[in-house]
């Protein structure tokens, strides 16, 4: 059974940071990478080297560019979505509803709203994170001072791959995040519709069993002599 702190988590996800320990092999295994790349002899085969290099530098860059146009359209949407849905919040509370239908209401839509500003944020944070090592004219008339320039190239590809993992973690951590509050949202919504629709149903219903449950009074008769 979860515990009430697993429910909140649950309810309201948070990303939870990396403890000293963990962030200390973090550091030291990205130490140790590029370490062995700057160390290593990329000479031979530099062809097949420069080429993974490459592969795996595009395959950063389509990472950022996709969670750059995601959080873009997750924004734009959710912006021009909460305006709509605070315009339908006089139709939540009626003097001819029920009260705790109007209470409970409120409350769902409250928590909906919530989510989808949470979600909101998460994308304009992911739209924040910014730094991409790239290389520029430089780097290549650098690299191409030494005795096997491909080789060189390749490990400047590398070493800027291994610098942008965690900037490109970042961003589609964010995503990940922006996912789950749209879902919390979408579900919310959800039951808020479901209860409009059951509640005037059930109450009738209720209604109805309470007057085939109560007896109806026998008529009295008088007797006259």
């Amino acid at each position: 059974m979860l515990q009430p702190k697993e429910w909140l988590h649950w309810l309201w996800p948070t990303l939870i940071p990396l403890s000293s320990a963990e962030q200390t092999e973090d550091t030291e295994w990205k130490q140790g990478i590029a370490a062995s790349v700057q160390e290593g002899d990329w000479s031979t085969d530099s062809d097949v080297v420069l080429e993974e290099s490459r592969r795996l530098f595009d395959a950063e860059v389509d990472r950022r560019k996709g969670s750059d146009a995601k959080a873009g359209i997750y924004l734009a949407a959710i912006t021009a979505l909460i305006p709509v849905l605070v315009s339908l919040l006089p139709t939540l509370w009626s003097d001819k509803s029920s009260k705790w239908l109007g209470c409970i209401s409120l409350m769902l839509f409250g928590l909906a709203v919530a989510f989808l500003l949470r979600a909101g944020a998460w994308a304009f944070r992911t739209l924040k994170v910014a730094g991409f090592t790239q290389l520029g004219p430089g780097e290549l008339a650098n690299t191409w001072k030494e005795g096997s320039p491909k080789a060189g190239l390749a490990k400047q590809l590398a070493s800027a791959v291994l610098h942008n993992y965690s900037l490109v973690n970042e961003k589609v951590t964010g995503i990940k995040m922006t996912h789950e509050y749209l879902l919390r949202a979408f579900l919310t919504f959800t039951i808020l519709l479901v209860l409009q629709v059951i509640w005037p149903v059930g109450v009738w219903v209720v209604e109805e069993r309470t007057k085939l449950d109560t007896p109806t009074p026998a008529p009295l008769i008088m007797c006259y002599s």
